[in-house]
């Protein structure tokens, strides 16, 4: 753990998820077993606990940590996911409940980042799990977690644990005489991770190092696909891309995986198309003829100027913003209503003139299309003043990066986000960081 915080590349404020078990409370006490580190480096610790409130027992395990947290003198918070749960998914939903209160927890401490105790046994479940959904040798997910996920492309969550087994950190828990809180739902077989666990009867053999070269695959993969992009795409007003033609001549995988993440992000999806509709889409490509083709609400329409997508102009849908209120529209942009009235956004309708002019490098019928794509801003009500357009901000969302951005990633986020007319994306806090590329 201290060179972990050795790594780190400023002082920053480090706070800890700790839930109670083993793996979060064997991180919590590392890092505050590493003084001389923390104090050289000038890092404090925090930490903080989510309440899912799924268990009554759950409640009273957060105030366990609570005083752990107390007797060794590190600021903690518990934070609860309350209200009404799903009746289906309540794993996906309570991951994404978990990092939303984390950046909470974040902001209210001013934490720089966050730790998690994800270990190499979560590590191998997790690429177990993905690979039992496809054995595809271009699976992404065979490449694990990351050890770093920029959430809300603004703070970092790293895993320092990542290499590490579980059962070394509770006989080191052991020896120390301190204990830890098992959480029953970690036996459950309802959730999909339990059932893997258990089929996973000796994980001593798992191929880690197949691990390590699918990371460094995907990372090679994404920072080539981010050489495409500086070489070949021009973005225009965030809705219409627009690839050269010579692009046509790279290779497949290369392009396969940069138009994925294009048509994610023009179609305001979070994941990536599947491998089936970008099996069309390059064998489309593949004739080198002049057409066009839908797929994940994307339009990809080859010409001789080249590549163009953008967002179909269909199910497109009119939201209302209330004064002083920040809504998404069409999960493409977030708008910010700073204005005194209430203002509705909808599609641009399309004039021709208006079209040619805004996307003067695309053939008519496309710029057309690419401007019923944009968001117009009206007042609701016909008789309000006219809005300052000022007061309305219109920020672009980078859909598959909005949330999660691991740092296999990181590189080609951060060209597209330039090309889309975004800010840029902090960089990972590590001196010198081993991406595992």
């Amino acid at each position: 753990m201290k060179s972990f915080l050795e790594r780190l590349t400023r002082p920053c404020r480090i706070l800890v998820a700790v839930s109670g078990g083993s793996d979060s409370i064997g991180l919590l006490l590392s890092l505050h077993g590493a003084p001389a580190a923390l104090e050289a480096m000038g890092h404090t610790l925090v930490a903080a606990t989510i309440d899912h409130e799924l268990r009554a027992e759950a409640a009273g395990e957060a105030e366990t940590v609570s005083r752990q947290c107390r007797e060794l003198s590190i600021p903690h918070v518990i934070l609860r996911w309350s209200g009404e749960k799903p009746n289906s998914g309540i794993s996906a939903a309570s991951r994404e409940a978990r990092y939303r209160l984390l950046m909470e927890a974040a902001d209210r401490f001013g934490a720089d980042v966050i730790v998690t105790g994800h270990t190499l046994d979560d590590q191998i479940e997790t690429v177990a799990m993905r690979a039992s959904r496809s054995e595809a040798d271009a699976n992404l997910g065979l490449a694990g977690m990351a050890e770093a996920v920029l959430l809300d492309r603004s703070c970092w969550l790293m895993r320092p644990f990542l290499a590490t087994r579980c059962e070394a950190i509770r006989d080191t828990l052991r020896q120390s005489g301190r204990g830890w809180i098992d959480d029953p739902s970690n036996c459950d077989l309802h959730y999909e991770r339990v059932r893997v666990r258990e089929g996973l009867a000796d994980r001593s053999d798992m191929p880690t190092e197949t691990i390590r070269l699918a990371a460094r695959r995907r990372c090679q993969l994404a920072d080539n696909a981010a050489d495409l992009a500086r070489r070949y795409l021009r973005v225009t007003h965030g809705v219409l891309a627009q690839l050269a033609p010579e692009v046509m001549n790279e290779e497949p995988e290369i392009l396969r995986h940069l138009l994925a993440n294009l048509a994610a992000i023009l179609g305001g999806r979070q994941y990536l198309p599947a491998s089936a509709t970008m099996d069309r889409v390059m064998a489309m490509l593949d004739r080198r003829v002049m057409g066009r083709m839908t797929a994940g609400r994307v339009i990809f329409d080859v010409r001789r100027e080249g590549l163009f997508l953008h967002r179909e102009n269909r199910d497109l849908t009119a939201i209302e913003i209330a004064k002083g209120q920040t809504q998404s529209w069409d999960e493409r942009y977030r708008i910010e209503n700073r204005s005194e009235v209430a203002i509705k956004i909808g599609p641009t309708a399309a004039e021709r003139r208006m079209a040619t002019i805004m996307f003067p490098d695309a053939p008519p019928a496309v710029a057309m299309r690419a401007m019923t794509v944009m968001p117009d801003i009206h007042p609701v009500l016909a008789s309000s003043i006219t809005i300052d357009k000022a007061s309305v901000i219109v920020e672009p969302v980078l859909a598959p990066y909005d949330r999660f951005l691991p740092q296999f990633e990181l590189n080609l986020g951060n060209e597209l986000a330039l090309l889309f007319g975004c800010d840029a994306l902090p960089a990972i806090p590590i001196k010198v960081f081993e991406r595992k590329s």
